[in-house]
């Protein structure tokens, strides 16, 4: 039986709420180095400064959003943001309270790992039946 073709409604409706696909460019590739570059340059210069406002940004704004994301999300969303939660939590514990740009640096790369392990592991659960 061949398949229908869908309606109009149900194709806009499709449209509407498609994910746009990733596209690589060099160019963005470029403004992306270009930044990092310029902010590791000035974190040489006037380093307290950088070092403090990461420190600020990291410690204080990023919970904000993780903590709704694990309140409100569902699926991957809510299992990367309860496990980007959990670094975070425990660094305050034993990590000294220091405005060091190393500190937020591992900070946010542990978030961003425990976060993607977590959404895995999800995945793999749902996935495997268990």
């Amino acid at each position: 039986m061949p398949k229908s073709e869908p309606t109009s409604d149900n194709k806009t409706h499709q449209s509407r709420f498609a994910l746009r696909r990733f596209r690589f460019s060099l160019a963005w590739m470029l403004i992306c180095v270009t930044a990092i570059a310029v902010a590791l340059g000035l974190s040489m210069v006037i380093g307290s400064f950088v070092a403090t406002l990461l420190f600020a940004i990291v410690y204080c704004v990023l919970p904000t959003p993780l903590v709704i994301f694990a309140i409100f999300a569902r699926g991957d969303t809510q299992a990367f943001a309860i496990g980007a939660l959990i670094p975070w939590g425990t660094s305050q514990t034993w990590m000294p309270h220091e405005t060091s740009f190393a500190n937020a640096v591992w900070l946010l790369t542990m978030c961003t790992v425990c976060g993607a392990v977590a959404a895995v592991t999800r995945r793999w659960i749902r996935f495997s039946g268990t």
